[in-house]
C-alpha cells in the first residue's frame, strides 16, 4: 500500500510538472518577411527599330532570390525575342532583366511582365509596361540635321561668296 501510495505521489508531481510545461513554444519562428516583386516605371519611348527593354526587379528577402522574369507583347508591333530571362538576386538589391525587341510598326503598346519561381509558381502579380513605339522617328530626326547643316552650308557659302564680290 505504502508503494501505491508512493508511486501515485510521484505520478501526480509529475504531470503537475509537465502541465507547468507549455504545449508550443514562447515563441514561433518567423516566417520569412520581404519579396520578390517588379518595379513598375513610366511610359518608356522607343524610337529605333531593334532595343534592349531593361525590367527591374527588387528583392527584399534576407537572401538570394532566384527567379525567372517574362515579358510579353501585346500588340504585334513590338516582338520580344527573349521571352524569359533568369535572375539571381542578392539579397536586398535591385537588377535588370534585359529583353531584346524588335519594333515592327509604330503607335502605343502594352507590355505584360511577371515573375515565376525556377518551378513555374507565379509571384506577385503581373505589371504591365507602357512604350510609345515610333522606330522610323530616328531616320527622320537624321535626316532633318543633316539638311539643317546642308541649308546653314550654302547660306554661310552665298555669304561669303558676297562679302568677296563686295571688296
Amino acid at each position: 500500500m505504502k508503494k501505491l501510495a508512493i508511486v501515485l505521489i510521484v505520478a501526480i508531481g509529475a504531470s503537475l510538472g509537465l502541465a507547468a510545461v507549455p504545449a508550443f513554444p514562447a515563441e514561433t519562428p518567423k516566417a520569412p518577411t520581404g519579396s520578390v516583386a517588379i518595379v513598375s516605371g513610366s511610359e518608356i519611348n522607343l524610337v529605333s527599330r531593334e532595343a534592349t527593354l531593361p525590367v527591374v526587379v527588387t528583392n527584399t528577402y534576407e537572401g538570394r532570390a532566384r527567379v525567372l522574369v517574362h515579358m510579353v507583347s501585346g500588340s504585334p508591333k513590338l516582338q520580344v525575342e527573349n521571352k524569359v530571362v533568369q535572375l539571381s538576386i542578392p539579397a536586398g538589391e535591385t537588377m535588370n532583366a534585359q529583353f531584346p525587341v524588335s519594333a515592327i510598326g509604330s503607335g502605343e503598346v502594352t507590355m505584360i511582365t511577371w515573375l515565376t519561381s525556377l518551378s513555374g509558381v507565379e509571384i506577385g502579380p503581373r505589371v504591365s509596361i507602357k512604350l510609345r513605339v515610333y522606330p522610323d522617328i530616328e531616320n527622320v530626326a537624321i535626316v532633318l540635321f543633316l539638311g539643317l547643316v546642308a541649308a546653314l552650308t550654302v547660306v554661310g557659302v552665298i555669304r561669303t561668296m558676297r562679302k568677296r564680290r563686295a571688296r
